[in-house]
């Protein structure tokens, strides 16, 4: 019982965790702070870094999206952190390092066996579209998760990144980059994981596509990406709209 109170609890606590890092409106306040201005009131009436660059500047939307991919990287690692190194149960941090994962180590004396960190990164993809500092109108969701894909892979985060630029180039719609990048993202994700749960990887090459042994991938990485890209996706409805109508706006400061 002790065990799944852990579970349950930690869970909730980092959801809200995320929540209120994510609910942290950067566009609004720096709208404000510079401008006096609430970037909701102009261009496509969002906070996000996009619209922010597009109403106030290109410096100005660049340092918000900035923000935005800190807000989730880092309540994110400190999450794991903390986790993995302070102890909480029975002289032992609640959560085993992604090591002992990967060679199939003994994890029976650990309250927490799976990547629970990741409720943080599903708490500010809520907190970013929703934010309670800012009467629930928040953004699209497009730099919490490239937070998410980037902070934790180079794989499932840069490789999309770089597929976006190139739509992106090539057909000047930041809407339509944003859409297929994240989707490419997810789609490697599971490819991953269904390679896990398969056995064909293992041990060190748990954690290939990452920055070294600190996050784990699987399914429930896998999971999370899925949910902020089906959030994005649902954030970009009129967008969406407008590309099947072909009246989407287009970039013009790339060539």
């Amino acid at each position: 019982m002790d065990i799944i109170l852990y579970n349950i609890g930690v869970a909730i606590l980092l959801l809200i965790i995320g929540y209120l890092f994510g609910s942290i409106p950067n566009g609004i306040w720096i709208a404000k702070l510079f401008f006096h201005k609430d970037p909701r009131d102009y261009g496509s009436k969002n906070s996000g870094g996009t619209n922010v660059g597009r109403v106030f500047g290109k410096k100005f939307g660049a340092l918000v999206i900035f923000l935005d991919v800190m807000k989730v990287v880092l309540p994110l690692y400190s999450a794991w952190a903390i986790l993995i190194r302070v102890p909480m149960y029975n002289g032992l941090p609640l959560l085993p390092r992604v090591a002992m994962f990967a060679f199939e180590q003994d994890i029976s004396g650990y309250a927490i066996q799976w990547p629970i960190y990741y409720m943080v990164a599903i708490g500010a993809t809520i907190g970013h579209c929703l934010p309670i500092f800012a009467q629930f109108k928040g953004g699209k969701n497009v730099a919490v998760f490239y937070g998410i894909a980037i902070g934790t892979s180079w794989l499932f985060g840069i490789v999309p990144m770089l597929f976006f630029i190139l739509i992106l180039k090539i057909k000047k719609i930041v809407s339509l980059s944003s859409l297929s990048s994240s989707w490419l993202a997810v789609l490697l994700s599971w490819i991953w994981s269904i390679l896990i749960l398969a056995g064909v990887i293992k041990g060190s090459m748990h954690w290939l596509p990452g920055y070294g042994p600190s996050v784990q991938f699987g399914y429930v990485h896998s999971i999370t990406l899925t949910f902020a890209a089906i959030v994005l996706t649902i954030r970009h409805k009129a967008n969406i709209i407008r590309l099947k109508n072909g009246q989407e706006n287009k970039i013009k400061w790339m060539k």
